[in-house]
């Protein structure tokens, strides 16, 4: 009776140990891509209509391909790093930004909302997330977000920090024009940890010295 008990005991406490571990999605996540319809942006004809984002524990990665070749991000949640990788005309190129590089913002407040929604099979929670711009003007948007995927810390130099989730719905604000991206298909398996590394081809730069290229390039 005394055995049956204590095991009974040593389970219960091993399940609230793993109910209280951080859960995280692994895999990847396609997006649809939609672009205003008065965005008056010249890239907008060439922009991707969707996006891949390979997720594990709390790194990222994503990439675009742009008129100027292909830009790499990788993002690392633990370290609060964010590299961009360059493949265009003047060669590959990266640039690290770690957490001091990032802009000193006021924290985001994020207000959860009781609209659910249904995205790629996953009922997702509401939350309006209220930000200020570069020049103090308040800013308020929506997002959507599951928190059965997890709660990876990949959005820690974002408005959606306070997200407690993997946003499938949301607003983005890159590349010179804002654009809004939905979750279409979300497959979890394994992502190799060689995806988050610096290809051995690519130097590092910074802006100033990427601009210099840049000009240097167009005199020719």
């Amino acid at each position: 009776m005394f055995k049956t008990l204590f095991l009974s005991a040593v389970l219960a406490v091993s399940m609230l140990v793993l109910n209280a571990q951080p859960r995280f999605f692994t895999g990847t996540i396609t997006y649809k891509i939609t672009y205003p319809a008065n965005a008056s942006s010249p890239l907008i004809a060439s922009l991707p209509s969707t996006i891949d984002m390979q997720i594990s524990a709390n790194k990222t990665r994503f990439e675009l391909t742009l008129p100027n070749g292909k830009q790499t991000f990788i993002v690392n949640g633990d370290e609060q790093s964010v590299t961009r990788l360059m493949d265009q005309a003047q060669g590959k190129f990266y640039i690290r930004k770690t957490k001091e590089d990032f802009q000193k913002d006021e924290t985001p407040i994020t207000v959860p909302l009781k609209e659910t929604k249904l995205i790629a099979g996953y009922k997702c929670k509401a939350a309006e997330i209220n930000s200020k711009d570069r020049g103090g003007k308040e800013q308020k948007s929506k997002a959507f977000y599951s928190d059965e995927l997890g709660n990876n810390n990949i959005y820690f130099n974002t408005i959606a920090k306070g997200i407690k989730g993997i946003l499938l719905d949301f607003d983005y604000s890159g590349l010179g024009t804002p654009m809004h991206l939905t979750a279409i298909e979300v497959s979890p398996g394994r992502i190799s940890n060689k995806t988050f590394e610096i290809p051995s081809d690519y130097k590092p730069t910074t802006e100033a010295q990427l601009q210099q290229m840049r000009q240097a390039n167009k005199s020719k």
